[in-house]
């Protein structure tokens, strides 16, 4: 396999990053970059330079504008899958927030996250937690230590073997009062699969099926690949639903503020771009009417999930202990 070539200058102040003949400026050390180059490459890695202020403020900045309308002070946070800690950094910013404590199950992630608190002086966290599949079946902090847990991008990558039992350890952790944010979540009921595959009704399809459907219409990026591969663990293609990013309790406990806090349709509508889903938010709209209408989260017909939800009390937990 072919690396692909690079090159890396310091020039004081930042580093440049050269890629297929284009410039990538970052304040992040030449020791972090090539961190990350080793874990994603060089053309991945410099997307990351950026996912601070892109990926944090778009998906972030909703929850503090928010949280601020409660008066929220002195925050203790609990990130869940901290990848490359552009999120970490976000939130280390935030006046809000006291402090945090983050995990990965990737150990690549975890150094360099470790490194950033060094290397940036993140004082707000406390700690960066290097844990196992199993591990995150039980959390090792106590019940009701967080008044923020953050989940981004993470629940359709978790093992169906474990999803349950991890997704409830972010309500166990969470305390009364506090709230849950589940936000970039390819929603496994919207028809097109638009997160891994890009093929619609495919997270649908039996293992086999899909694999055969995904093979014969995108031949390029997975002609290669064998079934073991395709169906792995965390893959995502398969996405998620609603009810796998609540605890195995539903909604006892919880209170739904998604549309309150500017996520969930709200989110949808102001952030779309593409002239296709600008041309279609008349029928995403008369969806969610009718979701509405039925008592239903407007969530339910959009691609990607976005919610937050508030912990009223401790029956969340009761299934539990």
């Amino acid at each position: 396999m072919n690396e692909t070539p690079y090159r890396l200058v310091d020039a004081g102040d930042e580093r440049v990053l050269t890629v297929d003949g284009r410039e990538y400026r970052t304040c992040y050390s030449e020791r972090l970059i090539r961190m990350l180059i080793a874990r994603k490459g060089p053309r991945r890695a410099a997307l990351y330079f950026g996912f601070n202020k892109e990926r944090g403020e778009h998906f972030l900045g909703p929850l503090f504008r928010y949280l601020e309308t409660t008066t929220a002070t002195g925050l203790r946070v609990l990130e869940v899958g901290c990848s490359f800690g552009h999120n970490t950094e976000y939130l280390a910013e935030r006046p809000a927030v006291a402090e945090i404590h983050a995990f990965d199950t990737d150990p690549d992630f975890v150094a360099m996250v470790e490194t950033k608190i060094d290397e940036m002086r993140l004082g707000k966290v406390r700690q960066v937690r290097l844990l196992s599949n199993e591990e995150s079946c039980r959390l090792p902090w106590a019940n009701g230590a967080f008044d923020l847990v953050l989940v981004v991008g993470i629940i359709e990558h978790l093992s169906r073997q474990y999803r349950r039992v991890q997704v409830d350890e972010y309500y166990r952790v969470l305390a009364p009062g506090g709230h849950v944010t589940i936000l970039d979540t390819p929603n496994r009921w919207f028809p097109l699969e638009t997160h891994s595959v890009g093929l619609p009704l495919i997270q649908w399809l039996p293992p086999r099926m899909a694999f055969a459907y995904a093979r014969t219409c995108r031949s390029r990026k997975f002609g290669l690949e064998s079934f073991e591969e395709f169906t792995m663990d965390g893959t995502g293609w398969r996405n998620a639903s609603l009810r796998d990013c609540l605890p195995s309790s539903g909604w006892a406990g919880l209170e739904d503020v998604t549309e309150e806090a500017g996520y969930g349709w709200r989110f949808f509508r102001d952030t779309t771009r593409s002239r296709t889903r600008r041309a279609l938010l008349p029928f995403f709209s008369a969806c969610v009417t009718l979701l509405r209408g039925a008592g239903l989260p407007p969530s339910l017909c959009l691609p990607y999930l976005n919610v937050l939800f508030r912990k009223t009390t401790d029956r969340t937990m009761a299934r539990w202990h």
